[in-house]
Formats: structure tokens, C-alpha cells, sequence
């Protein structure tokens, strides 16, 4: 444990100096800041840049289109910018040479793993739920009739899926020992889950249904069958490659 906790320090005072917590802080604060003003006032915005002769009726905005915006950020922004500014993170320590180092001075393996793991989801999980709490504030000022119906379980799901994906990236880190790899093997996965989407059978297990029915519970749509079983297979997804990265790290020989 205490070996864990000095790895995990030395962690975050690295990520401190790479200024790899201060993206993350930028880039959530804007996502939480711009979900609910882009649901307010991008409908003027469209009507005042369109040309006086067309006419376009656009619905009033709801507190659901704010969410809709922060789910649409998280996904193409927010998880983009921390799976690439964590692709690199074990491929750094092999070319430096610091986990020989440390190993031979009687560091465990799974502790150097726990840290790099620790790491990974408490930044997730901080400025996820920072974003969040952000986009919820904001809502509630430009929409003082929102609801909070459905809200815990489509953000909630969101986040459930972005420690899949870092799970995985973390295992593709240790397995490839490679800078862009992980990266690459990410993409694939999402690759294979949007491919699986076209076959009936795969899609009622897909953990991508975490990441895209996030908008029918705040539209009043309960939980079903469908999104227990992506709950279930996503956990198990995560559980498998952590325990995978785990014992493959324990193992493998570092040059």
C-alpha cells in the first residue's frame, strides 16, 4: 500500500508539471460551460446568421438540450482529450527506464499497476463529475423548469462507459508498450462495437448503448432489459481488463 501511494504521488506531481490536469480542467470546465449556453442560444444564433428570405422554425430550447449538448461534448470531446493525453503514459516509462529502476528497488509490480490505474480514474471521475456539476448549474439558470428525472442514470452511464474505455486503454498500454497503440486500439474497439451495432443480437448487449440512450431517461424512457445487460457486459469489460493489464504487468519482462 505504501509503495502504491508513493508511485501514485510521484504520478500526479508529473502530471502536475506536464500540465496534463490543467487540459483536463480547461477542457471540462468548457465543456460544462458551453453545453447549456449552446442549448440557449444557438437557435438565435442560427437565426440571426440565416438569410432574411428563408424561414426556419426552430422548437424553444428545454433543459434536455443542454444535456443533449454536455453527452454530445463528453463523447466527442471530453473522453477524446483524456484517452489521448493518456495514450502515451506507460510508453514514456519503458523509454526512461524509471520502472527497471524503481522494480529493482523492491517496488511491486501491482503497485506501480494500482497507481497508473488510481490515476487514470480518479482524473476521469473528478473532472467528469466537475463537468457535470458545471452543466448542471448552468442549466438551471437558463432553464429554471428543468427536472432531475432520469438525470443520475444517463450521466451516470456516460461515466460507467469512459472507465471501459480507459480500463482498455491502460491494458493496451502495458500489452503494446507503444505511444499511439493504445490509442489505436481504442479506435478499433469503438470500431467493432459501431460494426456490432448492425447485427440485432449484439446491440442489445453493446456497451455503446451507455454512451447513446443517454437522452431517453431524461425524456421519461425507464430502464430496460436492453441497457441492464450493456451495464453487465460493460462491467465485465472492465473487470477483465483490469485483471488482464494486472497479471500481464506482473509478468512481463521490463527492458
Amino acid at each position: 500500500m505504501r509503495g502504491t501511494l508513493a508511485f501514485f504521488k510521484k504520478e500526479i506531481i508529473e502530471h502536475i508539471r506536464n500540465y496534463k490536469l490543467f487540459i483536463f480542467f480547461i477542457v471540462f470546465a468548457i465543456i460544462g460551460i458551453l453545453s447549456p449556453l449552446s442549448a440557449k442560444f444557438l437557435p438565435e444564433l442560427l437565426e440571426g446568421l440565416m438569410d432574411e428570405n428563408i424561414t426556419i422554425i426552430l422548437q424553444e430550447p428545454t433543459y434536455v438540450d443542454s444535456w443533449i449538448q454536455f453527452f454530445s461534448n463528453i463523447n466527442q470531446i471530453g473522453l477524446v482529450v483524456m484517452v489521448v493525453v493518456f495514450s502515451p503514459m506507460m510508453a514514456r516509462e519503458y523509454e526512461k527506464g524509471t520502472l527497471v529502476h524503481m522494480v529493482t528497488k523492491g517496488l511491486p509490480r501491482l503497485s506501480i499497476y494500482s497507481a497508473k490505474l488510481s490515476i487514470l480514474y480518479l482524473s476521469w471521475t473528478v473532472f467528469y463529475w466537475f463537468s457535470f456539476a458545471i452543466t448542471l448549474g448552468y442549466t438551471y439558470y437558463y432553464f429554471p423548469d428543468s427536472s432531475t428525472e432520469g438525470l443520475f442514470l444517463s450521466t451516470f452511464s456516460l461515466y460507467v462507459f469512459g472507465l471501459m474505455l480507459l480500463a482498455l486503454l491502460l491494458f493496451s498500454a502495458i500489452l503494446l508498450e507503444s505511444t499511439f497503440a493504445p490509442l489505436l486500439s481504442v479506435a478499433g474497439f469503438l470500431g467493432l462495437l459501431f460494426l456490432g451495432e448492425l447485427i440485432p443480437v449484439i446491440q442489445e448487449w453493446s456497451p455503446l448503448q451507455l454512451s447513446g440512450r443517454n437522452v431517453e431517461w431524461l425524456t421519461g424512457v425507464e430502464l430496460d432489459q436492453e441497457m441492464i445487460q450493456s451495464f453487465g457486459l460493460t462491467s465485465i469489460l472492465i473487470l477483465l481488463f483490469i485483471i488482464g493489464g494486472g497479471i500481464i504487468f506482473k509478468k512481463k519482462a521490463i527492458n
